[in-house]
């Protein structure tokens, strides 16, 4: 009975094994085939970073290694042309080289034509920066009824004589343009020397009625120093105040040195930010000498900045504007709530004086100098609209990042395949 037993589930076993095998063995057989994958835009690239051919493993055994080194060293001297070629598999569809070829061309770095073309030899296309699509469809139907490797060697040779034709005729048609254009340069270098000349004077004579304004601004405030006259050294003298008054003194240095060494409008605006701490300091100083609370630090008056720090926004409209709120001291408040004019800060321009908001681009960086720890150009902006000044404000400020011309496009063209890019440019795709 036992050893009845035990044969039985000797044979059971046998049986279980054998379905086994039956199971795993045609799926461990087709687990190739699962894997198999075609190949990838990265070893394409891989392989014509230093080749001119590279056959996929799905064209198969398309080319001998003879006739594949033959094609190398044909496409290896087309110099200008600079080809590049990819056989692929005879049911490669339209749509995947379309995606394969500027790919590729991307990842290799360098090449100027790159072709793909099936294992049979029958269909052919390309992209490339020195042919445009209407020439490669040309040389693709001159290579028709060729052998594979007879077509990419004659679809080189063709390429690098297009190339070169098209480089002697524009070769041609720029000794004629450059001789047009060296009449055309002389005749826009006299133009452009005599603008330049007249520019310059013109600019030279704005930056020395600005300079001439500036400086009256510095007089001023080095006046108003000087006749408060305090004895920094006095030991009764509250610390504070002593503390504003040197930083009064110490602006009017910074804004006097600043002066002496501008040469441009825009060295200005560091004169006029040094003027304004100065103006506030000096009215901290009277403030505590009279024992007056500091006032606070606010915009300098629109009307005149050297009235120091503003107190209050007053409704203002320049003549045919409208109204906008500006920061005004207190006198000049009182006149435009008054319907009186303000004592406006005029400043040398072109001979006579003019409102500083009126005298010229010049007068721009003085401006943005004043309000600069308050918005600067921003704030500026809209307390000028509808002067000269306030029409140029919206031009400034830092440029922005714009897209460039990615440049370096791909022309599609090509037998079989189609038009793949409608001439479009396919760079950096």
């Amino acid at each position: 009975m036992s050893t009845a037993r035990t044969t039985r589930r000797g044979a059971l076993a046998v049986i279980v094994a054998l379905l086994m095998f039956a199971l795993v063995a045609p799926a461990q057989a087709a687990a190739p085939a699962q894997d198999a994958r075609a190949d990838t835009v990265g070893q394409i690239a891989k392989g014509l970073l230093d080749s001119r051919l590279y056959v996929t493993s799905e064209a198969g055994n398309a080319l001998s290694p003879a006739d594949q080194n033959a094609i190398k060293t044909s496409l290896g001297g087309d110099n200008d042309a600079d080809i590049r070629a990819v056989v692929v598999s005879n049911g490669v569809s339209r749509a995947e080289v379309r995606q394969m070829l500027p790919a590729v061309a991307e990842r290799v770095g360098k090449g100027e034509t790159y072709v793909a073309i099936t294992a049979d030899g029958s269909r052919m296309g390309g992209i490339s920066k020195k042919l445009d699509e209407q020439e490669i469809n040309q040389l693709v139907t001159r290579t028709n009824g060729e052998t594979l490797k007879n077509r990419l060697i004659k679809f080189g040779d063709l390429a690098e004589h297009k190339v070169d034709d098209n480089a002697k005729s524009s070769a041609t048609r720029g000794y004629v343009l450059l001789g047009a254009l060296v009449l055309v340069v002389a005749a826009v270098t006299a133009g452009l020397l005599v603008a330049r000349r007249r520019r310059h004077d013109r600019e030279a004579r704005e930056m020395a009625d600005l300079k001439s304004g500036v400086q009256e601004d510095v007089t001023l405030l080095g006046e108003d120093i000087a006749r408060l006259d305090l004895d920094v050294m006095s030991p009764t003298l509250d610390p504070d105040t002593r503390t504003d008054y040197e930083r009064a003194m110490n602006s009017y240095d910074d804004a006097k040195r600043s002066t002496e060494r501008a040469t441009r409008p825009h060295d200005m605006q560091s004169v006029t930010t040094a003027l304004e701490d100065g103006r506030y300091y000096m009215t901290a100083t009277r403030a505590r000498l009279s024992g007056d609370p500091v006032p606070e630090r606010r915009p300098p008056c629109f009307f005149n900045p050297q009235h120091g720090p503003s107190v209050e926004d007053v409704l203002w409209a320049p003549p045919g504007g409208v109204g906008r709120l500006v920061p005004a001291c207190a006198a000049d408040a009182e006149a435009v709530l008054h319907g009186t004019d303000p004592d406006v800060r005029m400043v040398p321009s072109g001979g006579g004086r003019r409102p500083y908001w009126d005298a010229g681009p010049a007068y721009a960086p003085y401006a943005g100098g004043y309000y600069y720890g308050y918005g600067g150009f921003d704030l500026l902006g809209g307390m000028m609209v509808g002067t000269m000044l306030g029409s140029m404000m919206g031009g400034w400020g830092d440029p922005g990042v714009g897209g460039g011309d990615m440049g370096g496009g791909w022309d599609f063209g090509g037998g079989d395949f189609g038009d793949f890019g409608g001439g479009g440019d396919f760079g950096g795709f």
